[in-house]
C-alpha cells in the first residue's frame, strides 16, 4: 500500500479537537483500562496480530490526550513495555484518532511527520498501521496496530486482518466498559442505602452495619470505645421561623462540623431529623469531658464566625462499650439516649 504524509491528510486544529473531545475522553475513562495493567484477551488479540501480520511489535493503543496507555501488548520491551504507555511525542496511534482512519506507514523516515516522532528516532519503528477502535457510540478510542522496525510493504490484506482483529479487541473493551459501569451503578446503589444524602453522613441503616464490624474490632483489640448521641436543640423553631431550607443548611452544617472534631477512626451518623449520633473509637468514660469539650469549642468557634439570626446548640449523651462488658450497639444506643435526655445540654 501507499505511503502518504502524514501531513497532508488534515488540518492540525480538527486533530486536536477530535482528541481532546470531552465525549471521547469520558469514554476512554469509562473502559477502566488506562491504568498500567495488561488485560488478558487484548494481549491475545496483540499476539495474533503480530503472528497473522508476521511483525515483531502489536499494540492494543487507547490514546488519552497526553499519553497512549496498552492494556494489550505484543513484543514491545523497554520501559515503555514495562509501563505499557508512551507519551504522544511517542506515537503513531494518536494520528488514527485524529483521523478517525487508518494510518498507513510503509517507511518512517519517507513520511515527514512519522520521521520526526519520537517513535521513529527513539523507539525505531520504521513502519507502522493502524486502524481505529472505535465505540459503537462512534467514539474512536485508540488504535490496534502493527509495527515494524525496518520499511514494510501493507498489503490490502495486512488492513482487513487487522480491522477484523480490531473488532474483536472492541467488543472486549466495550464489554469492560459495560460491566465497570455496572459495577459502579452498583456501588452507588448501595451507598445510597447507607448514606443520608443530605449530609453524606452515613444514616442510621449504614451506621448499624460499620459500627457492628467497629464490636468485631475493639473485641480483637480488647479497647473500648464511645457511642455519643448528640440532638440538635432548638432545631424545630429554625423550621418553623427560617423555613426548611434553613434547617436543611443547618444539618448540613452541624455534620461539617461533627466531621472536623472526630478522627478519621470514628463513624458519624445523621440518623434522625435533628439527631446524629457517634462512634468513638479507643475512647472510655474518662475521655467524655475531653470530647464533649471538642464539640462544645467547635460549636461556639462556628456560631462566632456565623453571626446569623440563631446559634447551634446541642444536647449529648455518651455509652461505653467494654471488652468486659460487651453491650450490643443498640443497648449502647439507647443508654446514650437515655443520657442525653437527662443532660439536655453540653456538660
Amino acid at each position: 500500500m501507499k505511503t502518504k504524509p502524514l501531513v497532508n491528510r488534515f488540518h492540525e486544529v480538527e486533530l486536536y479537537a477530535r482528541l481532546v473531545s470531552p465525549t471521547r475522553l469520558a469514554a476512554l475513562e469509562a473502559t477502566g483500562l488506562l491504568n498500567g495493567n495488561a488485560d488478558g484477551v487484548l494481549d491475545r488479540v496483540a499476539r495474533m496480530v503480530t503472528r497473522l501480520l508476521g511483525v515483531p511489535i502489536s499494540l492494543v493503543s487507547l490514546v488519552s490526550s497526553a499519553n497512549q496507555h496498552f492494556p494489550g501488548l505484543s513484543g514491545l520491551t523497554g520501559s515503555a513495555g514495562d509501563a505499557r504507555a508512551t507519551p504522544l511525542s511517542h506515537s503513531y496511534c494518536q494520528h488514527v484518532v485524529m483521523r478517525d482512519a487508518a494510518i498507513v506507514i510503509d517507511d518512517a523516515a519517507r513520511d515527514p511527520i512519522a520521521a520526526a516522532n519520537a517513535a521513529h528516532t527513539e523507539l525505531g519503528i520504521a513502519a507502522y498501521i493502524g486502524v481505529p477502535l472505535r465505540t459503537s457510540q462512534g467514539e474512536t478510542l485508540g488504535s490496534l496496530c502493527a509495527v515494524n522496525t525496518t520499511p514494510t510493504h501493507w498489503t490490502t490484506q495486512h488492513l482487513e486482518t487487522l480491522e477484523e482483529l480490531a473488532s474483536m479487541a472492541m467488543a472486549e473493551i466495550e464489554l469492560r466498559s459495560t460491566s465497570r459501569a455496572l459495577l459502579l451503578s452498583n456501588r452507588r446503589l448501595a451507598e445510597q442505602v447507607v448514606r443520608d444524602p443530605l449530609t453524606g453522613l452515613l444514616n442510621r441503616t449504614g451506621f448499624g452495619v460499620q459500627a457492628t464490624a467497629a464490636v468485631a474490632a475493639a473485641r480483637r483489640s480488647d479497647t473500648p470505645f464511645l457511642i455519643c448521641v448528640l440532638n440538635l436543640n432548638g432545631f424545630h423553631q429554625i423550621n418553623a421561623t427560617y423555613g426548611y431550607d434553613a434547617g436543611d443548611a443547618t444539618l448540613v452544617e452541624v455534620a461539617a462540623l461533627l466531621a472536623g472534631t472526630f478522627r478519621e477512626a470514628d463513624l458519624i451518623a445523621h440518623s434522625g431529623a435533628d439527631e446524629f449520633v457517634a462512634l468513638i473509637a479507643n475512647a472510655s468514660e474518662s475521655d467524655i469531658p475531653y470530647v464533649t469539650a471538642r464539640m462544645a469549642a467547635s460549636f461556639d468557634v462556628h456560631n462566632a464566625s456565623r453571626h446569623g439570626e440563631f446559634v447551634l446548640d446541642a444536647s449529648t449523651g455518651f455509652a461505653e462499650w467494654r471488652p468486659d462488658a460487651p453491650l450490643s450497639v443498640n443497648t449502647l444506643l439507647q443508654r446514650a439516649e437515655s443520657n442525653m435526655r437527662a443532660s439536655r445540654e453540653f456538660v
